[in-house]
């Protein structure tokens, strides 16, 4: 009966030895496939404004909204929310502009083509030197981006809660300056990439 008593407490102890290592051996597993400084890929929503580039260029008074703006109905929420903050502060509205719009879209398109989150391109030009090859002038303009991982988690509430909390972005939102805005969304399934720019 002893044998059988120190036999069965034999047993016990080596089960438990092999479910403690079989939980070191995961948890080292997730520490390699998390090394530190990276996000894990749960659940991250990630934004970063540029400060204002200002009296650049002179505004082109000519330049008009074009008419009829495609937005998607994502974008379309991205604007109706920050113009809902804007009117909440006593500031005039922003008008969407295709220009604008087809200049977000274009930026957020890269980041997520390229694999990149910054109003740098791997090649160092920002959405200041596109507008100007655009041929876009302004005396006041800025940029906003957004991104989440994964894609369902950048929400344009969500979005809008990250900007309005950083003092950067919030500045960008409520400038008086400001007159136009693009908006262009960018979503792959496992990222999303949002990006605002405003000018005069």
């Amino acid at each position: 009966m002893l044998d059988a008593n120190l036999n069965l407490k034999k047993k016990s102890i080596a089960v438990i030895l092999a479910a403690a290592a079989l939980i070191i051996t995961l948890f080292l597993s997730i520490a390699i496939a998390s090394p530190a400084g990276i996000t894990p890929y749960t659940s991250s929503i990630s934004v970063m404004g540029t400060e204002d580039e200002s009296s650049q260029q002179q505004s082109d008074q000519t330049q008009q909204q074009p008419a009829g703006v495609n937005l998607s109905e994502y974008e379309a929420a991205v604007l109706y929310l920050i113009n809902t903050t804007r009117v909440s502060n006593g500031l005039a509205a922003l008008q969407p502009n295709q220009s604008l719009t087809d200049i977000s879209r274009t930026r957020s398109n890269d980041m997520m083509a390229r694999n990149y989150f910054s109003h740098y391109t791997p090649e160092g030009t920002t959405v200041f030197n596109i507008m100007r090859s655009c041929g876009i002038k302004w005396s006041a303009a800025g940029e906003n981006l957004a991104q989440s991982l994964p894609a369902d988690i950048g929400s344009p509430e969500a979005f809008m809660d990250a900007w309005m909390k950083s003092p950067g972005h919030a500045a960008n939102i409520l400038k008086t300056r400001y007159g136009m805005i693009g908006v262009g969304m960018i979503d792959n399934g496992d990222r999303r990439v949002v990006t605002t720019v405003f000018r005069n």
